[in-house]
């Protein structure tokens, strides 16, 4: 069997491949493996190599996580080991009841919590290339807004890297991973503050006024800005959760909302408009608080969990929790903003 990119008339077929490795002496048969739940299952084998038996199953991507939870449950405090790739096609081509079932199945669908924690797990940690990055990016945003110039800003937005540890953050507050948790926002701040104190001593070299035509749109807020911010949020998430998405196009929103406001802001402090710059990094944080927001909704709607059963309903309950709070500090920042709009504090 040959496995590779399968497209039909544009639609994107989703498959996985699911490779599992159990010692020989354990394996319980097919049907008991996955608790007799074999109906999602698009084709299966059976194979031994050395000392382990390989269960190889083709699925639908919607059916990844819980085949893969099914195999750890069944195999869990064994030396076994389970591999999800992403096929490209399948040859011979997939039945027609098959393909109908997958274009008429409206449920919500989404990559699996395994292939999540893939995407974000290395990214959240913090590296040499995430500090590269970040330095880069604040540093062609500083000289874009000095010049006025928007092709630097969007350059800079496509170098920051600021997608992944917002998007982390919630995720493993979805997951109850404290761990991921700590590991994303350490990452967050460090670089928040990196590039903050690099936009300060830009500031002070290279002197920039609320005149600057690039700090003047991000000084003039409103509730504009908010709506923005939950749609960079949703779009963001999308992108992790769908696999039809580009999560690198994506980044760039994450990038429009995060990278030049607080770079804005870094520069006007250190060119000494201290009180100017308020209304810039309150736009920072809207932006911060409206993605934080957008990705717990969007994790909570499309039933993001812990692997452990116990600690399912454990975390429902801390993701609406985790809703409300964002919610509130949003709407309580919007109130802010919508107090400056309207003349509440004269800056200018």
């Amino acid at each position: 069997m040959i496995i590779l990119l399968y497209l039909r008339r544009g639609f994107i077929l989703n498959l996985r491949l699911i490779e599992c490795y159990v010692p020989k002496k354990i394996y319980c048969g097919y049907e008991e493996s996955l608790k007799g739940d074999v109906s999602n299952i698009i084709w299966y084998s059976i194979s031994e190599e050395l000392k382990y038996t390989v269960i190889r199953l083709l699925v639908f991507s919607e059916n990844t996580e819980k085949t893969v939870d099914t195999l750890s449950v069944t195999y869990g405090g064994s030396n076994f080991r389970i591999i999800v790739t992403e096929p490209n096609s399948t040859i011979p081509e997939l039945k027609k009841e098959e393909l109908k079932e997958e274009l008429q199945n409206k449920s919500p669908k989404r990559i699996s919590r395994q292939e999540i924690i893939g995407k974000i797990g290395d990214v959240s940690k913090i590296s040499k290339e995430y500090y590269s990055l970040l330095f880069l990016a604040a540093l062609v945003a500083s000289i874009g807004i000095w010049k006025d110039d928007v092709a630097l800003i969007i350059g800079s937005m496509i170098i920051a890297p600021f997608l992944t540890p917002m998007i982390s953050l919630t995720f493993s507050m979805a997951v109850m991973d404290l761990g991921l948790t700590k590991k994303s926002i350490k990452n967050l701040l460090a670089g928040i503050l990196t590039v903050v104190l690099l936009s300060i001593l830009l500031g002070s070299l290279m002197h920039v006024s609320p005149d600057n035509p690039q700090i003047a749109s991000r000084m003039n807020i409103g509730i504009q800005n908010v709506v923005i911010a939950i749609c960079a949020g949703l779009v963001g998430t999308l992108s992790i959760l769908i696999p039809e998405i580009s999560s690198t196009v994506v980044g760039v929103m994450i990038a429009v909302a995060l990278m030049p406001p607080l770079v804005a802001f870094g520069l006007m402090v250190g060119s000494g408009y201290y009180i100017e710059s308020v209304p810039i990094i309150l736009l920072f944080l809207v932006n911060l608080i409206a993605v934080n927001f957008s990705s717990a909704i969007l994790f909570h709607f499309y039933g993001i969990t812990p692997y452990k059963w116990w600690e399912i309903e454990k975390a429902r309950k801390l993701s609406i929790i985790g809703i409300i709070f964002w919610f509130l500090n949003l709407l309580l920042l919007t109130i802010v903003i919508l107090y400056f709009s309207n003349g509440g504090l004269k800056i200018i």
